[in-house]
């Protein structure tokens, strides 16, 4: 296939996208994790309870690190609101309440970087959030 085929065939398929899938596939091609990502992440798959302005949702995580979370939802959220999440956390009593950004948002579901970063104790094993 030629250059300009290519170029072609992806405008035409852009242009039948919905405005939210265009933005899905911008996010998708700008997104580079190995820049952006300054934690590792882990495997957690647990729910979370979190709110956006008067809204409040529950869905599952699917990764959390000492900075964000990707929570899996088939909710669109913009990129840049704020949002508070509450969820527990293995070894403690109470659930964690911390607040985020929306960093990245697709049809899988939302990346969220804390306002203030989780820690993982190295004695306990357990994460407890900072501040």
């Amino acid at each position: 296939m030629k250059d300009s085929d290519v170029k072609t065939r992806l405008m035409d398929l852009i242009q039948k996208m919905s405005e939210e899938q265009q933005e899905e596939l911008l996010n998708l091609l700008e997104w580079n994790p190995e820049e952006q990502r300054k934690y590792p992440r882990k495997p957690y798959f647990m729910n979370v309870d979190y709110a956006t302005n008067d809204q409040v949702f529950r869905d599952f995580i699917q990764n959390l690190s000492d900075g964000g979370v990707f929570i899996e939802t088939r909710k669109l959220f913009c990129v840049g609101k704020e949002i508070t999440l509450v969820f527990p956390l293995p070894g403690c009593r109470k659930p964690v309440k911390i607040k985020g950004e929306i960093v990245r948002s697709g049809f899988h579901g939302i990346g969220v970087r804390f306002k203030k970063s989780i820690r993982y104790p190295e004695k306990k094993n357990v994460l407890l959030a900072k501040g």
